[in-house]
């Protein structure tokens, strides 16, 4: 049982922009931001619609479908047909899908440490990690919470989609401790075209754009000539060169090799 609270028209809205609109089947995934600051929804659509970091001239409204506070209450901000301005322009960890149009946006209020992102506290507390997995676990239709039925199953979105901003170019976002429990969640790609399933797999892709990855080539042992060229490859495609085998990683090496 988690609070719930319909803020679609209560929330500030802008007085003429709208957000484009989209069908539900195609929202494919979920994505988990942190405010990096408050844990008041009505403040942060306040900011959202006014002058901002993100437009000059403010946006349609929140940028989040739901906002969730610390003590567990989720605020619907946004119908899911909303194609809010969430996760930017990097590119997506899914191969072929849209940052924006192809995922749903969830916030949790708080202030998170994360990469390049020391001050706050470590992580998110129980009751706020407990109503995002209520919420996406009722969303993908894993299970029923009491929550509106306006809030359909988001069929075939699997309940694995779920990931953090960190994944589509954002490091500090959703803070390290979320970051990681996300990381897990989706750690088996879920799209339906190529993967890098093991080791030689990562380093066959990398020997095909003539990376260097160490006289025993694709062996299957993850060294550091592996690690150092997936570093490389990261660079040039403008990703945090961690020498991280994540999903968008792997999305733009597929895209690389076409």
């Amino acid at each position: 049982m988690i609070s719930f609270w319909d803020g679609r028209t209560t929330l500030a809205r802008h007085s003429s922009k709208r957000f484009e609109l989209r069908t539900l089947p195609e929202i494919q995934g979920g994505v988990v931001h942190q405010t990096a600051g408050g844990d008041n929804p009505e403040a942060t659509a306040r900011y959202h619609v006014g002058p901002n970091h993100v437009s000059a001239t403010g946006c349609p409204g929140m940028l989040y479908h739901f906002f969730i506070q610390q003590d567990g209450q989720v605020w619907w901000a946004n119908d899911l047909e909303r194609v809010t301005w969430s996760q930017g322009g990097r590119g997506s960890p899914v191969l072929g899908l849209d940052p924006n149009r192809n995922f749903l946006s969830i916030v949790l209020g708080g202030n998170f440490v994360g990469p390049g992102h020391p001050t706050g506290t470590s992580g998110p507390p129980f009751a706020q990690v407990h109503a995002l997995f209520v919420l996406w676990g009722h969303l993908t239709g894993v299970n029923k919470a009491d929550l509106p039925a306006a809030l359909f199953d988001l069929a075939p979105c699997p309940a694995e989609a779920l990931y953090g901003h960190h994944n589509f170019g954002k490091p500090a976002c959703p803070g390290r401790a979320l970051s990681y429990l996300l990381d897990g969640i989706h750690s088996h790609p879920h799209d339906t075209g190529a993967t890098l399933s093991s080791i030689r797999d990562w380093q066959k892709a990398l020997l095909g754009l003539g990376m260097v990855i160490g006289a025993a080539g694709a062996d299957g042992v993850w060294g550091p000539a592996s690690s150092r060229a997936l570093q490389s490859f990261q660079d040039s495609e403008g990703l945090e060169p961690d020498g991280l085998r994540g999903p968008r990683t792997m999305a733009a090496l597929l895209a690389a090799l076409g």
